[in-house]
């Protein structure tokens, strides 16, 4: 399948004319390009929409050295890279910094990205916000069918939803843009609160819902190019989204935010129920499915040329870069250590995170029931951890030269990219390194909203409203039952039933749960904030396990000491907007 925005590049450029000057629809005597042009036809409009595609971001293959472990599962050796940064509590030189700009905002001196181009979260939010808007504003001048109009309408309205939901997640609550503005206007809008905002978000996602289609192949559009919609805005990715923003303004960061004090509110967890439930029940009726573990990595990674895109995907950008280049350009900077083709400048996982792992009968493995073995601490645990991360003596590949030695001595362990014993395997196929060449064809990409993640949420919500036995209003699924259903697809058995007693020790799986399946998805920096937890002391020591060859000793020594205080909790604002006018204050403590 190929990328449904393959023509982002020429309409980038057809769209820029409408970005920068206040008459920017208006045709002036040497332009060939007119505003019926433009909108009064489906391809056309539909052309210029399409650029919205290309401001997703993804949040492992955006920058150089931006990974999504923003959070406590790994660490960075090099000092620029993005998990270093985070774990050093320093976000000024994240935005400011020439390898992480073009992923989150711009430069010191007022220019995008490395090459001076627009790029990352903060510009390409704006700047397609101020596209859906010219969408919506121009939608009349469109002389088509109404389903046409419908799948224009809709897309707008998800656009401007989740591009404002980009910036609020990171940033906190920002002023709702939900016009063309123009430059005698006054545009000192004041900032909501994230409560605030998250209103605004849900009411756009509410009436992209109720235009989109659930499968763009079913539409009298979609027909003529069936097998070439993959990644386009649905009503499930509407839903999926309203969901996680109502769980985000319910969660006590959020809560505290709007003036109340951390906790839950059961308001926003029954509304984030409800919306997660909707999802649920378009997956019952045929529209995503949780992908069979034996097929786990196609989610995210292959080496055939097509789409890391499976049933269960609801949202993701698109690929638009295959081959070798994407190890070693990309995945190369994150993942893979410099004798496999990668740039020595490895995000590598911590032992934190590996304990996170149950054993396989499903006890954690500090329950002194679980068979927990200290000298073979890799043995029976949950399938999932050794799909997700590569440990010492693990091949990385089909040749004998793959092996992997993490061992003190190894060759690997002594790659100073590599800071800890293990490897991140979630997003790297064996075969992709330079023993093996299986690169040729490689590509990768990162499910920003997949349907576990919404029966984990739908799990989250229904326990904090109801506890977890309780479920959404006319669900027949408890939270309990949601959580098992993501477990048992990777052959794991269902929660204890000591932990499934109270909303507190349930609360405490849900979120032991999304740390493991949703790991190195851009969710536990996220996670980590929203429940106020990340200046916790447990959650900012960092340790790696130190072993050697026969694996006759196993030591935990402490490899990084976290930095993380109140003001940690949101992204500094650029310095220069917060000086544009006082209604847009700074986030305290910057």
């Amino acid at each position: 399948m190929k990328r449904i925005a393959r023509l982002t590049g020429i309409l980038l450029v057809i769209a820029a004319a409408f970005w920068s000057c206040d008459e920017y629809l208006d045709k002036t005597p040497n332009a060939d390009v007119t505003e019926k042009d433009v909108f009064s036809t489906y391809e056309a409009f539909q052309g210029f929409e399409d650029v919205l595609y290309g401001c997703v971001v993804d949040v492992n293959n955006h920058a150089l050295t931006t990974g999504s472990e923003n959070g406590d599962l790994s660490i960075a050796w090099q000092s620029w890279a993005s998990a270093r940064k985070f774990a050093e509590g320093n976000y000024w030189d994240v935005l400011y910094s020439f390898w992480q700009s073009n992923y989150w905002e711009e430069n010191d001196n007022g220019t995008f990205g490395p090459q001076g181009v627009p790029s990352g979260i903060w510009p390409y939010s704006w700047k397609g916000i101020r596209i859906a808007n010219i969408c919506l504003e121009k939608l009349p001048l469109l002389q088509g069918t109404q389903e046409q109009k419908d799948l224009i309408e809709g897309q707008a309205y998800f656009f401007r939803a989740y591009l404002h939901w980009e910036i609020a997640v990171r940033w906190g609550g920002i002023p709702y843009t939900d016009k063309v503005y123009t430059a005698d206007e006054n545009l000192n809008i004041p900032r909501l609160t994230f409560q605030g905002t998250v209103e605004k978000i849900v009411e756009d996602l509410d009436k992209a819902a109720a235009l989109l289609p659930v499968d763009w192949d079913q539409t009298a559009v979609g027909a003529s190019r069936t097998g070439f919609n993959t990644g386009r805005a649905t009503k499930g990715a509407a839903l999926a989204y309203k969901a996680k923003a109502l769980l985000f303004a319910g969660s006590p960061l959020m809560v505290h935010d709007g003036g109340g004090a951390y906790g839950f509110d059961p308001e926003y967890m029954q509304r984030a129920a409800d919306a997660a439930w909707d999802v649920i029940q378009l997956a019952g009726q045929g529209a995503y499915a949780l992908t069979p573990f034996g097929q786990f990595q196609d989610m995210y990674a292959k080496t055939d040329g097509t789409i890391p895109w499976t049933s269960e995907t609801i949202w993701e950008r698109i690929p638009d870069q295959y081959g070798s280049g994407r190890m070693l350009n990309r995945l190369g900077r994150l993942y893979a250590p410099a004798r496999f083709g990668g740039n020595a400048i490895c995000e590598t996982p911590v032992q934190n995170f590996v304990d996170r792992f149950e054993m396989d009968n499903g006890l954690p493995i500090d329950d002194p029931n679980s068979g927990y073995d200290p000298m073979d601490p890799w043995s029976n645990r949950d399938p999932r951890f050794r799909q997700f991360i590569y440990v010492d003596g693990d091949n990385a590949g089909n040749s004998p030269l793959t092996v992997l030695e993490l061992f003190q001595g190894g060759v690997d362990k002594e790659d100073p990219g590599v800071l800890t014993s293990y490897l991140t395997h979630k997003y790297w196929p064996k075969g992709v390194n330079q023993y093996d060449n299986l690169w040729s064809q490689f590509t990768y990409a990162t499910p920003l909203m997949r349907l576990a993640d919404v029966y984990l949420m739908y799990a989250e919500a229904v326990n904090e409203a109801f506890g977890p036995g309780g479920m959404a209003a006319g669900a027949g699924l408890t939270a309990v039952d949601a959580v098992n259903i993501v477990r048992s697809r990777s052959n794991m058995p269902d929660v204890n039933s000591k932990f499934t007693g109270s909303q507190e020790a349930f609360r405490q799986r849900i979120r032991n749960e999304r740390s493991v399946e949703l790991c190195f998805e851009g969710s536990r920096w996220n996670d980590m904030r929203r429940w106020y937890i990340a200046h916790l002391p447990e959650n900012k020591v960092q340790y790696d396990l130190v072993f050697d060859k026969g694996h006759t000793f196993f030591n935990r020594v402490v490899v990084f000491n976290r930095v993380f205080e109140q003001k940690h909790y949101w992204m500094p604002f650029y310095k220069q907007q917060t000086q544009l006018y006082p209604e847009w204050p700074q986030n305290p403590g910057w």
